[in-house]
């Protein structure tokens, strides 16, 4: 490496074109990187689907989920398998190793899938597929003051145009679907004596194409065809369906009603009292986010000339919008931290030595930014801060370089020989100061989960810079400052550079020499006031003075409030309802000052709570609403919930309302409670119990489970009677779910939508219990009987949805947490101390915590692997430098010293301590310790020339000061802008600053003070173990 310095050192041009190679690689890279929120990360999941029109959700539970879930549960490579059963079907997730051929576990789950026997017959095919993550960048919402049919063209329009300009996926919402109807009357049935089963089988029959094989080989082959499917409304009308008994041809049109109509338990969606559809502009991790958002709003611009008077199109929750902002912000406090950092340099360091250091940062970040395109980065909020965070640690190499170079230099040598002697002397300490860096960073990759992957991109852009500024540092920077010392031969320093340099040197010889000496003449009390400072920073974590909250929660500027209903409640109740809902929000917003709200939109027949996703039922409904951004805003997310609570009426049937805001980190509620070991009803009653004790606490709020009653059911039992005509409960059941759900004739697509043709009652008589109570059964001789007459009934509360894990049924508490009230932490403590040992007693459950918290112990337990694997790989570094087991304790002392600074640092910013917190406090490890190294390699080379220890290491720490105060004071100034930064896109990384910059800080202190006493007391501990005179 020497021969390499040596080599560009003396070259005039080398260093020059390596910096342009950095420059240049760094270019390209930074054109070619995607820009996204978060870092791409596989998400090995696959999604199989079964869908049984019609069928209750404990029906779908025993027939359909439990045997595919047996059949899936010896499948290799296969995690865990997560199931959520519904009315009409189920969704099964099945987590895939992440070591496994994904393409070939797959094919194992369908196959696995297809050979499940027994599945009932009117269930839909099992589909199979590997689940794509995709990420939304804004909404589009197209609204008319006409019915919202108007609006199904020019919707797929859009979709048509969008795809066509590189949109990777469009979501919709509110699409209206369609279907024909076919509809008979019971009577008619009688008459005919058909059932609808047999009436689907004959219309099917009559509306197909048929392949008839191929014909005339010797003399030209032709295919035969019949083209007989039909599409439409009138052919239906038109299709043969029997010839009574007079031979006279009896067509569908004159026994059944048929219209092209929309179809059931649609969800709509009204803005400002106009009809609207809603599209949903997905990225997919390879497209950029900003490009696509520049499509989105080029297509916008443009399709609001062209489409029709009255139709009007919205745009709003725009993502993007929150990334270029987190962006801008990153880059304008990188940009403040930078001038910060060049002021800095050129406050210590002669202003051509300076320049060249502070020249290495430009080099180093967009050489980084390369090396990050060809490892598959890109562009994010955690790489962005990533370079802030390696802004200081840039230019400390280059600073102790250069500061070395200088001082020899200052000295009288020669130019060529203090730039290739500095680097050459420096060479050692810098290695094993990044190598420190790079172990302490380097666990942190292996962390996993979601919080793992997101946050992976720090240290992966830590180490990238690290390497590169090493080739700077050794190989472009020595060339440069051969030449600017070279000129600053010929020409003297400035006025104002002397009387700075002569004022530094008083500071360090008449105040500094005299503190470090007086600090290790009384070194064990030095020593204790450091342990004394580490201990109240314990207490106060300990003590609960600083709380602990995994995540930080920060407003944003969308909330939503999900309003379900009892059972049965018309849908015009609901919408009569969520009118009064949007009121209490206008009435919030007034009262609160006025101009919050930006965007707000009404959604009928869905919701979005979290635990169930987005689901589908007439009694849901949606108020999404989007604020002003909470830069521009004086109040607070939780002040205007809480004033909108209070606007809200509470109604009868009224079963819960939910006002919360999206989820800004990784998934899950802070509480979520998981119930399992019994049956459901067993466990929605523990569910109750808990949600009553949860309510008692303070700042616990949007309490709920995911095991929600559905419909009042009917169960019907067979009479001995109709055992004795041979019927069964199935036969049954078949009979009266094609009568009141319909069956699915034939479907076929007009344009991009799918049409189902569908054969059922007339709408009057499924919307009838007297109807239902005279259905005419067939009996398998062929004749009719009331189904009165063959079944009783009873009735009971159903359950909508099931959810389990592993073949296991489990039932969800969660709650959301009010974190200026109370800490998430400390009610999950409080329910185990007697809450949840009570209800396991008492109802034979088990009881463990999801969401956040099973994340954080998760995360938590892999950073403690981490941090004990960081401890070993550094005690390792330093063991080898300094060729000592004892010296490494020294240098290894400064971090928990630096985790004094941190803590007190988050108390006095009145912070939580967070998962980024302890981010930054492994960053803040290797920071530390880097400038400990170049201290004790100076010590031991004053030992070497035969100083006394005492006046060796005061020695080193003054020769060491300008140094240490400049990389400290750079890294502190490259992250200080954010600590004072308001905007919500700055509050998740303000904690992992806050330990960097004060742990920094005080660190530095006990560098300057503690390090060098404790030398002394490590010489006279080993004076004492080898008999030998102790150091005074």
């Amino acid at each position: 490496m020497q021969s390499f310095i040596r080599l560009f050192a003396n070259h005039k041009v080398a260093p020059n074109l390596l910096m342009l190679l950095l420059f240049l690689s760094g270019a390209y890279g930074l054109k070619q990187l995607n820009t996204q929120f978060f870092p791409d990360f596989a998400v090995d999941v696959v999604m199989v689907n079964i869908a049984w029109p019609g069928a209750a959700a404990e029906d779908v539970q025993s027939s359909i989920t439990i045997p595919v879930e047996q059949a899936l549960k010896s499948v290799a490579n296969v995690t865990k398998v997560n199931s959520s059963t519904y009315r009409g079907g189920v969704s099964l997730w099945l987590d895939v190793d992440s070591g496994a051929d994904f393409t070939e576990t797959t094919n194992a789950i369908k196959q696995r899938v297809d050979s499940v026997g027994n599945m009932p017959t009117d269930a839909k095919t099992p589909s199979v597929e590997q689940f794509v993550m995709y990420e939304n960048v804004g909404t589009l919402l197209i609204t008319t003051d006409g019915p919202v049919d108007e609006l199904t063209n020019l919707a797929r329009q859009a979709e048509r145009e969008l795809l066509a300009k590189g949109i990777s996926k469009i979501n919709f919402t509110g699409l209206p679907e369609r279907e024909i109807a076919i509809q008979v009357d019971t009577s008619t049935m009688h008459e005919l004596g058909l059932s609808l089963q047999t009436m689907a089988g004959l219309i099917n029959n009559q509306s197909q194409d048929v392949m008839a094989g191929t014909a005339g080989r010797t003399d030209g082959s032709k295919q035969l065809r019949a083209i007989g499917k039909v599409s439409d409304v009138n052919s239906f009308e038109q299709l043969p369906l029997l010839t009574g008994d007079n031979a006279q041809l009896l067509r569908l049109g004159d026994v059944a009603d048929i219209s092209l109509r929309p179809k059931e338990d649609q969800s709509t969606i009204r803005y400002h009292g106009k009809s609207a559809i809603e599209l949903s502009i997905m990225r997919s991790q390879n497209d950029d986010t900003i490009k696509t958002a520049g499509i989105m709003n080029d297509w916008v611009a443009d399709a609001r000339q062209r489409f029709p008077q009255g139709v009007e199109i919205v745009v709003y929750d725009e993502a993007w919008l929150i990334l270029k902002a987190r962006i801008t912000l990153l880059i304008n406090n990188g940009a403040t931290g930078l001038l910060f950092v060049v002021g800095l340099l050129f406050l210590f360091l002669n202003s051509r030595v300076a320049f060249w250091v502070a020249m290495g940062i430009p080099a180093s970040l967009l050489a980084t930014w390369g090396v990050m395109y060809y490892i598959g980065g890109s562009i994010n909020m955690i790489s962005l801060f990533g370079m802030i965070m390696a802004l200081g640690i840039i230019v400390d190499d280059a600073i102790v370089v250069g500061e070395d170079t200088l001082a020899h230099s200052q000295r009288g040598e020669p130019s060529l020989q203090a730039a290739m002697g500095g680097a050459q002397r420096m060479l050692g300490p810098v290695a094993a100061s990044s190598l420190t860096t790079v172990a302490a960073f380097l666990p942190l990759l292996l962390i996993g989960g979601p919080i793992g992957s997101i946050l992976s991109d720090i240290p992966v852009v830590v180490i990238c810079v690290i390497a590169v500024s090493l080739v700077e540092c050794f190989l472009i920077l020595p060339g440069h400052l051969h030449h600017a010392l070279k000129n600053r031969e010929k020409k003297p320093p400035s006025r104002w550079r002397t009387s700075f340099d002569q004022g530094f040197e008083n500071f360090k010889n008449n105040i500094f020499r005299p503190a470090v000496s007086f600090a290790i003449d009384f070194r064990l009390v030095t020593f204790s006031l450091a342990i004394t400072a580490f201990v109240l920073a314990i207490g106060l974590l300990v003590g609960g003075r600083l709380q602990f909250a995994f995540f930080p929660s920060v407003d944003g500027d969308n909330l939503r409030a999900n309003v379900q209903f009892s059972s049965g409640t018309p849908a015009t109740e609901v919408a009569s309802y969520l009118i009064k809902v949007e009121d209490a929000l206008l009435a919030t917003e007034a009262e609160l000052g006025g101009q919050l709200i930006r965007e707000r939109a009404a959604y009928f027949g869905t919701h979005m709570l979290s635990m169930d996703g987005i689901s589908s039922r007439d009694q849901i409904a949606l108020l999404r609403v989007e604020l002003d951004s909470t830069v521009l805003r004086s109040v607070s997310n939780a002040e205007f919930i809480d004033t909108w609570n209070s606007k809200i009426p509470r109604v009868p049937g009224l079963e819960k309302i939910i006002i919360d805001q999206p989820e800004s980190g990784p998934p899950g509620k802070p509480i979520e409670a998981n119930i399992t070991g019994a049956s459901a009803n067993v466990m929605k009653q523990v569910a109750l119990e808990l949600q009553t004790s949860l309510k008692a606490f303070t700042g616990v709020q949007n309490i709920d489970d995911n095991l929600p009653y559905g419909m009042e059911q009917l169960i019907f039992s067979l009479t001995p009677e109709a055992t004795t005509l041979g019927l069964t409960s199935s036969d049954i059941g078949r009979q009266l779910r094609y009568a009141f759900d319909g069956v699915t004739v034939q479907s076929f697509y007009q344009g991009s939508d799918e049409i189902d043709v569908r054969l059922m009652l007339k709408d009057q008589d499924r919307n009838s219990l007297a109807t239902l109570y005279a259905l005419p059964i067939i009996l398998p001789s062929g004749r009719t009987v009331p189904l009165l007459e063959l079944v009783e009934f009873s009735s009971r509360r159903g359950i909508d949805k099931f959810r389990s894990e592993n073949g296991q049924l489990m039932v969800t508490v969660q709650a959301d947490v009010d974190v200026g009230a109370t800490n998430a932490n400390v009610v999950i403590e409080a329910l185990k101390e007697e809450t949840i040992p009570s209800l396991e007693r008492q109802y034979g459950v088990q009881i463990s915590f999801g969401g956040t918290k099973a994340d954080e112990e998760e995360t938590l337990g892999e950073m403690m692997t981490g941090l004990a694997l960081a401890l070993v790989l550094i005690y390792i570094v330093l063991a080898w430098v300094f060729a000592s087991y004892t010296w490494p304790i020294a240098v290894m002392f400064t971090i928990p010293f630096g985790l004094t600074g941190a803590v007190l640092g988050h108390v006095m910013m009145d912070r939580d301590l967070t998962i980024l917190s302890l981010f930054g406090l492994f960053g803040l490890s290797g920071i530390v310790i880097n400038n400990s190294i170049v201290l004790l390699s100076f010590y031991k080379e004053f030992r070497a020339q035969g100083m006394e220890p005492k006046a060796a290491v005061v020695e080193a720490a003054c020769q060491r000061l300008r140094a240490v105060l400049l990389t400290s004071m750079t890294t502190i100034a490259g992250l200080t802008p954010i600590l004072f930064e308001e905007s919500l896109q700055a509050q998740f990384l303000i904690p992992m600053a806050i330990s960097i910059v004060f742990g920094l800080a005080l660190g530095t202190l006990l560098i300057l003070f503690v390090v060098p006493s404790m030398v002394l007391m490590l010489e006279n501990l080993t004076a004492i173990l080898t008999g030998k005179k102790r150091s005074t």
